[in-house]
């Protein structure tokens, strides 16, 4: 019995041991700092308090493992590289510690997107990171490749090599988005090759009746007297092209619309399918209508043979000068016998609103002259209440046209919702189109859209719709008269059956009380 109770103290006074250390092993733990990092190089784990996240990269991607914190925080010589894509190699130190935010996590996978002719870099996540770098951008085929950076020519970009299909050039500071596109030289109006920015060129023949126009943007009939180009690399179209194409000159595009809604500062890629659907080559050009400055096509211009496809690649950047409102315009796919049309809208967030803003069209069909209404939502995301706000609503086509304005101003709470509506004139042409409302206050505003059509209702449909009508005057009839008929029957008075008469005379026959049996028999 006393050997048991010594057994049980000493081990009470091992568990009690055993606690101790762990408490110690902790206590250092916690005060201890160290660094892990994760990628396709071998790790050196201490203490996972800073990591460093670059699975996806490769090549002669830096080894950021087993490091100091000093290094750390003046790391020399970094390269990100994805040798199917491109390489990224910095110029000066980075402080990493401080890059990898309070979280203590850097992590290039997610924040710096290096792929087919493109390089992203989310400076928010990645703060500190815009050094001075050289970057490579790999399998390129342009002839004569220029670097677009945040959606406009680049102009801290300096030209080193372009050798092999790798296009190399450096950056003061690394920062947004980067690709390339083909440099096209001017063209030649009157050369007798119709290059891009043109839908003809008739040679010396420009300006003539029925020939190509003089700046070989479209061609003009007898009556136009030569005409001119209108802006951002198109202007007038040929009245000889069509956009329904036969069978010896045709091709389709997919998407025939597309909408976006993208903050300030972002990027966007879009894939466009062209395919020639005639019996002839075509030679395609592509025109950007309105949105120049959002939409970048990466080829300007192309040929493509009968039942072949061409994938098109859309670059969309929103700068953060841009104001935040709804953008609308199309993209032209331009031949000298055909052409076909792209709507596009884009919306423009502000990544922090003071409002939030929601259209939506009650009636996705209207006639010309007919009444298009919208139920049109307010969200106040901020904490002042009960001020005034102004709010603008119109009709506006793909061509930016505006029809039928409104304009009023109330106070809002939380939120206000009400129906709106605008009447359309009465010669609006046939189409697309959005019902546009934007909300102010002061210099803050936030817009939205909803789309409907005008369309004419056809004659067929007008007897059809007659039809329907009397069909309903006809059911509602006969319901009617079956009604009348039911309580006119009821209101008769019903002749009784022989049997139900005799049955009467037996009931008044019988006694009202049955007898009583005496008590005794």
């Amino acid at each position: 019995m006393g050997d048991f109770k010594f057994f049980r103290r000493v081990s009470s006074i091992n568990v009690i041991l055993f606690m101790i250390c762990l408490f110690f092993i902790g206590f250092v733990a916690s005060s201890t700092t160290g660094y892990v990092t994760e990628g396709s190089l071998p790790s050196n784990i201490t203490i996972t308090s800073f990591t460093i996240l670059a699975e996806t990269f490769n090549g002669f991607t830096t080894n950021f493992s087993g490091h100091d914190e000093s290094i750390y925080r003046n790391f020399s010589d970094v390269i990100l590289e994805k040798t199917s894509y491109g390489k990224i190699e910095f110029n000066q130190n980075l402080d990493l510690v401080t890059m990898s935010g309070s979280d203590l996590v850097l992590n290039f996978d997610l924040d710096l997107n290096l792929s087919n002719n493109l390089v992203l870099v989310d400076n928010e996540n990645l703060s500190g990171i815009n050094k001075n770098a050289n970057i490579s951008i790999y399998e390129i085929s342009f002839t004569n490749p220029g670097v677009y950076h945040n959606g406009a020519v680049c102009t801290d970009c300096t030209f080193i090599s372009y050798s092999g299909g790798i296009y190399k050039f450096q950056v003061s500071s690394f920062n947004g988005v980067y690709w390339l596109y083909e440099v096209v030289s001017p063209s030649v109006c009157g050369n007798g090759i119709i290059e891009s920015g043109e839908v003809c060129d008739d040679g010396d023949s420009n300006g003539l009746p029925g020939m190509c126009n003089t700046a070989c943007t479209g061609i003009v009939s007898s009556t136009d007297g030569g005409g001119g180009g209108g802006g951002g690399g198109g202007g007038v179209i040929s009245p000889n092209t069509t956009l329904d194409g036969n069978k010896y000159y045709n091709f389709t595009v997919s998407p025939s619309f597309f909408e976006l809604s993208m903050n300030k500062g972002t990027y966007y890629q879009q894939l466009v399918n062209v395919t020639n659907t005639g019996e002839n080559d075509l030679t395609i050009t592509l025109n950007v209508e309105e949105l120049q400055n959002f939409i970048f096509p990466q080829d300007r211009s192309f040929s493509i043979s009968p039942g072949e496809s061409k994938i098109l690649r859309f670059d969309i950047y929103v700068s953060n000068s841009r104001e935040a409102d709804v953008y609308v315009g199309k993209i032209h796919f331009l031949t000298s016998q055909v052409r076909k049309e792209t709507n596009v809208i884009l919306q423009v967030n502000e990544r922090e609103a003071l409002f939030d803003i929601r259209t939506e069209i009650l009636k996705k069909y209207v006639i010309p002259g007919g009444r298009v209404r919208a139920n049109v939502t307010l969200i106040n995301k901020g904490d002042l209440r009960n001020f005034d706000v102004h709010l603008e609503y119109k009709v506006i086509d793909f061509s930016k046209n505006e029809y039928t304005i409104k304009k009023e101003d109330f106070a809002i709470g939380h939120t206000y919702s009400d129906v709106f509506f605008l009447d359309l004139p009465k010669d609006i042409a046939l189409g697309n189109y959005l019902f546009y409302a934007r909300v102010s206050y002061k210099d803050v505003n936030a817009s939205s859209y909803d789309t409907f059509v005008v369309e004419e209702i056809s004659v067929f449909s007008w007897y059809l719709l007659i039809l329907i009508i009397l069909l309903a005057m006809y059911l509602a009839y006969r319901i009617y008269k079956n009604k009348q008929m039911k309580s006119l029957i009821n209101s008769l008075p019903k002749k009784k059956s022989k049997a139900e008469k005799q049955s009467e005379k037996m009931i008044k026959k019988l006694p009202l009380e049955v007898p009583k049996l005496p008590d005794k028999l």
